[in-house]
């Protein structure tokens, strides 16, 4: 197995299709690619070390395997893992981590320490996840999921010491299926989804609900029934990713077709969502699955895929389009998070080396000291590279 990793520099490679005024110049931080298979790589979750590091979860040749790197990418340890997906990485307090596999239609609940030592792997049988499917609170985890049986949502509490269930699962209406979990400021938990997680079914509409603590139910919002141009997108909507809003709202991304982390494809939306559960706007974009959402400076940048090429687009809190970037290879991003600088960093795979490479990249709206060259504004052509499209690779295999 080749284990390398390359710094890529995107912007030679990069074709910002749209970009809109008034923005701050965004700019890199970090651009890495990483070989860890001999045919394939694909970073599908990406967290942040509380020592400034990356934990990352790695898709390479079938194998699972979380890596630790330090604030560069540099690997520090890897270590194996139960499954054939990651779904999701929470960074805890202690400094290990609490990440998230599926294997066929079983979930897997798993915790590490900050040296690569698994603690438990729980098994979830029969039972689906969605992007960002647990929130920890305190010495609990509180995880959002569904029944495969019945694709009914649910969220059920853990006690993160060793992964026992509690007793206080909560079944949301028929219908309803999570897809992604924020814990809010007020200690309440926000909730959005579709109405099913079979792509052979059409998700009837997109919604956001929150429940306050003690699983008591506040509010639920529909956001999106279908899309404007339906012979294009198909019929019906889903939401994916949920993030806060400067106002004590909520940002929500989606696409308008039925959940799948492999083969969906539609048209990426978003809606801003006040604290009370109140729709202000709901917009299409551009690109075709988004997979990660997060706040960079005053916009929402979202992450995803847009018909085969990795895409991030930035929105104003207004619902205005600000710039879209396709990197000019095959690939998607599969994962998004903020840290604590208030920068983005993306994780994914594309064929921008020639090969499908693991891809990892930190985007910056300027509030912070670095001194890559700026992204927004700049159409570079290809100057010649050879780049070689990878079009059988998928990200996520069922």
């Amino acid at each position: 197995m080749s284990r390398r990793i390359n710094a890529v520099f995107v912007l030679l490679l990069a074709a910002v299709l749209f970009c809109g005024a008034g923005q701050a110049a965004l700019t890199e931080n970090l651009n890495l690619t990483y070989d860890l298979g001999d045919y394939y790589t694909d970073i599908m979750s990406v967290n942040v070390t509380n020592d400034g590091g990356y934990y990352l979860g790695v898709l390479h040749d079938g194998n699972l395997s979380l890596l630790k790197t330090d604030a560069n990418g540099k690997e520090l340890w890897s270590t194996n893992v139960t499954g054939t997906e990651f779904r999701s990485i929470v960074t805890l307090s202690d400094g290990g981590c609490l990440y998230v596999t599926a294997l066929g239609t079983d979930t897997y609940l798993c915790r590490s320490d900050a040296s690569g030592k698994i603690s438990y792997e729980l098994p979830l049988i029969g039972i689906g996840a969605g992007i960002n499917p647990v929130v920890v609170s305190g010495e609990k985890i509180k995880f959002a999921g569904w029944f495969w049986e019945t694709d009914t949502g649910f969220t059920q509490s853990f006690l993160l010491s060793n992964g026992t269930p509690a007793d206080d699962q909560l079944s949301l209406p028929d219908g309803r299926i999570p897809v992604s979990m924020i814990r809010d400021s007020d200690g309440s938990y926000v909730l959005v989804g579709g109405t099913t997680s079979d792509i052979n079914q059409t998700s009837t509409e997109a919604w956001i609900m929150k429940i306050k603590d003690g699983n008591v139910p506040a509010w639920t919002s529909v956001l999106k029934t279908n899309a404007l141009q339906t012979e294009y997108y198909g019929n019906g909507s889903n939401a994916y990713v949920v993030c806060a809003a400067d106002d004590g709202g909520y940002f929500v991304a989606g696409t308008t077709s039925a959940y799948n982390l492999t083969y969906s494809y539609g048209i990426i939306w978003g809606a801003m969502v006040s604290a009370d559960g109140k729709v202000s706007w709901e917009k299409e974009f551009r690109g075709a699955v988004p997979y990660g959402v997060a706040r960079i400076g005053t916009d929402y940048l979202i992450a995803g895929i847009g018909w085969g090429a990795p895409l991030w687009l930035t929105v104003t809190s207004g619902g205005a389009l600000v710039d879209v970037v396709y990197p000019n290879a095959s690939g998607q991003f599969s994962s998004a998070v903020q840290t604590s600088s208030g920068s983005v960093v993306l994780a994914g795979w594309s064929s921008l080396t020639g090969s499908p490479d693991g891809y990892l990249i930190g985007i910056s709206d300027g509030s912070t000291t670095t001194s890559p060259a700026p992204v927004a504004g700049l159409i570079i052509g290809l100057a010649g590279a050879a780049l070689v499209a990878f079009g059988g690779a998928k990200r996520r295999q069922k």
